[in-house]
């Protein structure tokens, strides 16, 4: 049997000890903590709305439902090393959690997730690209609805928010150095 097999028959395990007949019934579904390997085709799922792939050893994302609408994504705790390519069909996503993977291109990774204008929540944090001291910044110009980026609140009235407000309205770009004059004078 091979691992995509597996991961199929854990999931009709899953269904039937909730007594659900139908997959596309189901709009949540728990995977984490299964000692998933990949993730397995979930096409069936037409209304998923919450997906747990979380505190598995996925290293690739793939197979995620094309046809649903998914609004909170858990993927913390893996072994990813790119989303490209893969999420940025998600235009309802609002939650995504990618902490404490092995993500290593801030660029890809943001330009990833560019069409999901409600994402509001989204982690990073534990992964290599974090450790630029640009990354807040970046995440702020680049994906101006996230309000929470690794659960700390982007101030509505801090410095580096109201600046990238600033360039992004006024068409500048946006320097990610240190912020300087940052007093108002009455």
């Amino acid at each position: 049997m091979d691992m995509c097999e597996k991961e199929h028959r854990k999931i009709d395990v899953l269904r039937r000890n909730f007594g659900i007949k139908r997959t596309i019934d189901i709009t949540q579904l728990y995977l984490a903590n299964q000692k998933m390997v990949m993730i397995p085709n979930l096409s069936k799922f037409r209304m998923l709305r919450y997906l747990w792939l979380n505190n598995n050893t996925i290293t690739k994302i793939s197979s995620l439902p094309t046809s649903c609408c998914l609004t909170k994504l858990y993927l913390q705790n893996n072994k990813i090393t790119s989303i490209s390519g893969a999420l940025s069909y998600l235009s309802c996503l609002q939650v995504l959690l990618l902490h404490n993977n092995q993500l290593e291109n801030l660029e890809a990774s943001v330009a990833e997730l560019r069409r999901a204008q409600q994402l509001h929540t989204l982690s990073f944090f534990l992964n290599p690209f974090t450790e630029n001291p640009q990354y807040r910044s970046y995440v702020a110009h680049h994906l101006p609805s996230v309000l929470i980026l690794d659960r700390r609140a982007f101030q509505m009235f801090s410095p580096e928010r109201h600046r990238v407000q600033q360039t992004v309205a006024f068409g500048r770009r946006a320097e990610f150095g240190p912020i300087a004059g940052n007093r108002v004078e009455s």
